[in-house]
């Protein structure tokens, strides 16, 4: 067995919508929620979630550097580190462990994902028109990103030299590049920051570096990942998933406080089958969560018995973020401590449900944190990944204890409207007005 690409990712749902983009392109692909021990079980693709924008600088550094010998040592031909659409986590400090293992000529670092409105031009990095720094991403509470320019980002958290392909280099014929790479080269620069404003301006990027060497570590979201594999891998069959399943119910679990999930949990929770609990998220940090633990358990026992689907969601006005923020505060906890709380407690919920009721056999998960702590209570080790259903919203089967669950994850911004509902949908065997990528393409 050829072992093609091992993906590094910092976070579940980055793991799973960069990995199902290998699965896509016919190359057999498994996410693992730790580094292996073994090499028993790896396959053509395999992605190694670090989990690491939950920790700090340092140890981010760390255990990607251990990722990245591992795939080095496996003999994994190419190593891909997936970083997020929004600039969100410890870039810098997880692109200089993988350079110092891997060693390459360059490191090639395009985050742009065109379907989803993540665009770069001139270096700056913008969310639908938007420079990220201006929109909500600058108040994330763990990552909050300040800094629109690429480079200036990745000088500041790395101190090298950062080399910049913009828009119309990307034009440039072959000797032009030639010349452009060979300047980089011979400058010592192995940073190099790529624009990206079409799904084809990244394929350019392949394309043209690739042509000029094969040491690379290529970096980016799951765009990239996207037609990476078209251009590095000789397979002529697309995958084409011959799963057949009709999950009989799902839970949908909601963490993510993005606005764009927040108006997807609203679509979903207005449907008819559709049974929204809302959990108070201060209530969590009270000395009688339990009680209100139960009331939680009990209200969604109470849907799924009378045939109805469950959205379990967290709140995200203003002001319950501020009532939260204060309550964690005033139990001398920092704002990571608070949202891990958070993303634990519907977590063990989320346990609670499907033990209580093997008819959910299908669950939707919107946030990293909330799937990594969903599947791990589940005893879950991975994900075999089967399909994607909308550009960055993969589908694909639990690994371990709950092996006949069928799941799906959602990074938080992600998505249209009614990506939750067509999940749902999807997982239920109901094939309902899909979309075309080109569509997403279009009106991302």
């Amino acid at each position: 067995m050829e072992r093609v690409i091992g993906i590094i990712a910092d976070d579940l749902t980055g793991a799973n919508d960069s990995g199902v983009q290998l699965t896509e392109k016919g190359i057999q692909t498994s996410v693992l929620f730790d580094i292996p021990s073994t090499e028993d079980h790896l396959s053509e693709g395999i992605v190694i979630d670090t989990d690491s924008r939950s920790l700090n600088r340092q140890d981010a550094y760390d255990v990607t550097k251990k990722a990245a010998t591992f795939l080095k040592k496996a003999g994994y031909s190419h190593i891909y580190k997936k970083i997020d659409s929004t600039l969100r986590g410890h870039l810098g400090a997880e692109l200089e462990a993988i350079r110092e293992v891997c060693e390459p000529e360059f490191l090639v670092v395009a985050p742009a994902f065109p379907p989803y409105g993540r665009t770069t031009k001139n270096g700056i990095h913008y969310l639908k028109g938007t420079k990220i720094s201006d929109t909500e991403i600058s108040r994330d509470p763990k990552h909050p990103v300040k800094e629109s320019s690429i480079p200036k980002l990745l000088f500041e958290q790395t101190g090298k030299e950062i080399g910049l392909i913009q828009t119309a280099n990307l034009r440039d014929d072959a000797r032009k590049w030639e010349k452009t790479l060979s300047g980089f080269k011979k400058k010592g620069i192995h940073y190099l920051v790529c624009d990206a404003e079409t799904i084809q301006d990244l394929s350019t990027i392949v394309h043209q570096i690739r042509a000029f060497t094969d040491q690379v570590v290529w970096s980016g979201s799951a765009g990239l990942a996207e037609v990476l594999p078209e251009i590095i891998h000789s397979n002529d069959k697309k995958s084409t998933p011959t799963n057949r399943f009709s999950c009989q119910q799902v839970l949908t679990v909601c963490g993510s406080l993005s606005e764009m999930t927040q108006q997807q949990v609203a679509f979903l929770a207005n449907q008819d089958e559709v049974v929204p609990v809302e959990v108070d998220t201060v209530k969590i940090f009270e000395n009688n969560w339990d009680h209100y633990q139960r009331q939680y358990i009990k209200q969604s026992y109470m849907a799924l018995n009378n045939g109805k689907d469950v959205v379990l969601y967290v709140p995200s006005t203003e002001e319950q973020r501020e009532q939260v923020m204060e309550k964690g505060k005033s139990l001398n906890l920092t704002a990571y401590q608070i949202g891990k709380q958070i993303s634990i407690a519907l977590s063990m919920i989320s346990k609670s449900i499907v033990e209580g009721n093997r008819k959910v056999d299908g669950l939707i998960l919107t946030g990293g944190d909330t799937g990594k702590d969903v599947t791990r209570v589940l005893s879950a080790v991975g994900f075999h990944l089967i399909k994607e259903i909308e550009p960055g919203i993969p589908l694909g089967r639990l690994l371990g204890t709950y092996d006949d669950m069928y799941v799906v994850t959602k990074a938080g911004a992600f998505g249209e409207e009614d990506s939750l509902y067509t999940a749902m949908l999807e997982l239920k065997g109901v094939r309902a007005n899909e979309q075309e990528t080109d569509y997403r393409y279009n009106h991302g």
